[in-house]
């Protein structure tokens, strides 16, 4: 194999930690971009306004598809106000798991 001297191997092993840590720290970036896609930070923790919140703003939230956020809105726009939250259960693609989940982030004022 090679002949290397003693320091030549701290080296070459030297080279090899930092290029394993550089990977390293370049995955966890990664993985930190990721989580903050999560999330809009222009958009507050609290709850939302039901009746009130825009298409846009909806979609900010990042707690629905698209295509449900939409049907959302025009269910409203057709039907007028939520009286309250149960009447999400009546826009196409909320069943009850997802209403479950979305009674915890929206309210009716």
């Amino acid at each position: 194999m090679l002949n290397l001297t003693p320091e030549e191997k701290k080296a070459i092993l030297f080279l090899l930690a930092v290029a394993f840590c550089g990977i390293a720290l370049n995955n966890l970036a990664k993985l930190n971009c990721n989580a903050k896609k999560l999330f809009s930070p222009e958009v507050r923790l609290a709850k939302i306004d039901l009746n009130k919140i825009s298409l846009e703003e909806l979609l900010k939230t990042r707690c629905l598809p698209e295509k449900t956020s939409r049907h959302i809105i025009e269910h409203r726009l057709e039907h007028g106000d939520f009286a309250s939250l149960e009447g999400l259960k009546e826009v196409k693609g909320i069943g009850e798991k997802r209403y479950e989940k979305l009674k915890e982030l929206f309210f009716i004022e």
